[in-house]
């Protein structure tokens, strides 16, 4: 793949560089995504400049019981580091148009999954929103899942709640991991996993069995399956696997999987447009303020 600019980084994981490539040659359609993924993926290996703007959290006894731990949270980061990142990744989507979005405005709507604000930039860079917020979800991910790398140990032992507990996004996949098959669902921006009873919908909580099921795509499919529910129409992925995925994996996984989606929506089912959580952060630069979307500090 021809890359615009000379500073992005590609993954020096070897296994990932094998995920990466498996995925281009199987997914051809998808090469301008996974280019972004493939540069996402690398920026998270240069593990300093993101661990660095990692936030405390607020103490669990101040924080509302089904806030996730990312909630109304301060991110300081280096802004020099991070508006470059930033503008390679818009390089990369949409050349013409890379600096005319500024990097921390999309930062912080993106860690938010804050589409109304992500499309406002995109009208204002003359950008597609779609395409910007792809471009947005994969710009935060190296500052999210340094956020779980460094913050995991800090999350509630128990986590009854359907989106994510650290960042409040919905799961993308259900992993069924070892011997005895416990279903976790795993987050694709963060990576984090967390246990949650198999009969009971991720989105809405419908926990009457008549309501729930699951189908495979193909007879005697044991490994991936779509879990449904009729209360809803919502379906997330499963997965069964020997060990829980690493979290550069999950989005890896959920596109060599996209016939699954496929074969949900045909059948009517959907993932919610929303995030499971509004999640409240701001990020600010190391001795600035926070960057508004007008454009001005405050």
């Amino acid at each position: 793949m021809h890359w615009p600019h000379a500073r992005i980084r590609r993954a020096r994981n070897l296994e990932t560089q094998e995920r990466v490539a498996a995925a281009r040659r199987d997914n051809p359609e998808s090469e301008q995504w996974l280019g972004l993924l493939e540069a996402a993926l690398g920026e998270n290996e240069n593990g300093a400049v993101w661990e660095a703007a990692v936030p405390s959290p607020r103490p669990a006894a101040e924080r509302p019981v089904k806030a996730p731990l990312l909630s109304d949270v301060q991110m300081t980061v280096d802004g020099r580091a991070a508006r470059g990142w930033v503008r390679r990744l818009l390089t990369l989507a949409h050349p013409g148009n890379a600096r005319r979005i500024d990097g921390m405005a999309l930062l912080e709507a993106a860690v938010c999954h804050d589409d109304e604000r992500l499309d406002a930039l995109a009208r204002a860079g003359g950008m597609e929103a779609p395409a910007l917020r792809v471009v947005a979800q994969m710009a935060a991910l190296p500052l999210l899942q340094a956020c779980t790398r460094r913050l995991a140990g800090e999350l509630p032992p128990s986590w009854w709640e359907g989106y994510c507990p650290m960042c409040g996004a919905w799961p993308v996949v259900a992993e069924y991991t070892g011997l005895e098959r416990k279903r976790r669902l795993r987050c694709g921006r963060c990576g984090t996993g967390w246990a949650i009873p198999v009969l009971r919908c991720v989105f809405c909580d419908e926990t009457w069995h008549e309501n729930l099921g699951y189908f495979t795509p193909e007879a005697g499919e044991q490994t991936h399956k779509i879990e449904v529910c009729d209360t809803c129409k919502g379906y997330v992925k499963g997965f069964t696997t020997v060990r829980a995925l690493p979290p550069w994996a999950i989005l890896l996984d959920d596109l060599a999987t996209v016939p699954l989606d496929v074969v949900a929506l045909e059948r009517g089912y959907r993932r919610p447009d929303r995030p499971g959580y509004a999640l409240r952060a701001e990020v600010v630069e190391v001795g600035g303020g926070r960057w508004s979307l007008e454009g001005w500090f405050r």
